[in-house]
């Protein structure tokens, strides 16, 4: 058994997966192409997050981080009427919040510091880099908002995925997050750095890290990320065992229509996000194993019971016998 309902003390939610950017390596698209590959776009309201999550549930948390596999916070309307009343039910919850900060008024932010949010703002640069891989964002916007919410009291960090394109402005992105008020200043590397980066017309206009030889065409790049892949073609790792890191925490997933996962990793909503490596192979896999995990029709505590079958699936030899490929590339640690 993973956990029961009892014991889980983290939340992680994904409280809209609608989007207003166009991230070239998010999952929501294909290279910065608007391409919806299979997830539902829905934003959830506060009456839902409710019947989701009552009071008693919320009470039993330490911590809410809310950050979406597709969406971000920010095209949620709700968002802080939902988090007010997780607060109301937990004053002593952490609440972390990361966005791309580039949308919503004052009332907002301001509602979020006031109540007591942890927010992480994804700024990728400065002003003549940001916008390149946060694509369909204002550098300005996302400044203005989080010095609205650094000035009403809340704890601001800055985050920093390293590009090529970008690393020269380490220092003085640091220098101007101190200035502006920031917590931290938090620089991650992350393997996203390659790759084209198209427009609407599926026209290339950009190339993220080294440019590759000969053409890059849209169409041909499309197709093969949707052949199929059989999971046997995958390579299992040698003297590989488990170790579940939302296990250790006491996590579970909860996606924007109320469905529930172990972990972010595995809630790609499975039964419909497979035209896209590497899920096309993996989700199916995840889709045998989940029953009534929606916590709006059943109820959360209902909702986990499936998670079972995932930690079962880690004793399988292979992974054409079950053994969960995403666990093992997430989780896997040699023995």
């Amino acid at each position: 058994m993973i956990y029961t309902y009892q014991d889980i003390k983290h939340l992680h939610l994904e409280i809209s997966s609608e989007c207003n950017a166009e991230c070239p390596r998010c999952p929501r698209n294909f290279h910065g192409y608007p391409l919806n590959q299979g997830f539902p776009e829905h934003s959830m309201t506060l009456a839902q997050a409710q019947t989701i999550f009552p009071p008693d549930f919320i009470r039993q948390l330490d911590e809410i981080l809310i950050n979406g596999n597709f969406g971000d916070i920010v095209m949620c309307a709700e968002a802080p009427d939902i988090v007010e009343y997780f607060r109301t039910c937990n004053p002593d919850v952490v609440i972390s919040i990361s966005t791309n900060g580039a949308a919503r008024g004052v009332d907002f932010w301001r509602r979020l510091a006031a109540a007591d949010c942890v927010v992480y703002f994804c700024i990728d640069g400065l002003e003549d880099t940001h916008s390149l891989y946060r694509r369909n964002t204002s550098y300005h916007t996302v400044i203005k908002n989080a010095q609205i919410f650094i000035q009403a009291g809340g704890l601001a960090r800055w985050k920093f995925i390293v590009f090529d394109h970008n690393q020269h402005q380490l220092a003085q992105a640091q220098a101007l997050a101190e200035s502006l008020g920031f917590d931290t200043f938090a620089p991650i590397r992350k393997d996203r750095d390659s790759g084209p980066v198209f427009d609407k017309s599926k026209t290339m206009i950009f190339y993220m890290g080294p440019p590759a030889a000969g053409t890059v065409d849209f169409d041909h790049l499309l197709a093969n990320s949707r052949k199929s892949r059989d999971i046997s073609t995958f390579p299992l790792p040698e003297d590989h065992t488990i170790s579940c890191q939302v296990q250790a925490q006491k996590s579970v997933y909860v996606n924007s229509i109320g469905e529930v996962f172990p972990c972010c990793w595995l809630g790609h909503n499975p039964s419909t996000y497979q035209q896209a490596l590497p899920w096309s192979a993996t989700n199916p896999q995840i889709a045998n194993l989940v029953k009534e995990n929606n916590a709006l029709e059943y109820g959360i505590e209902h909702a986990i019971a499936w998670f079972d079958q995932v930690a079962n699936s880690w004793q399988k030899p292979d992974y054409q016998s079950g053994l969960l490929r995403q666990c093992m590339a997430t989780c896997g640690r040699p023995t």
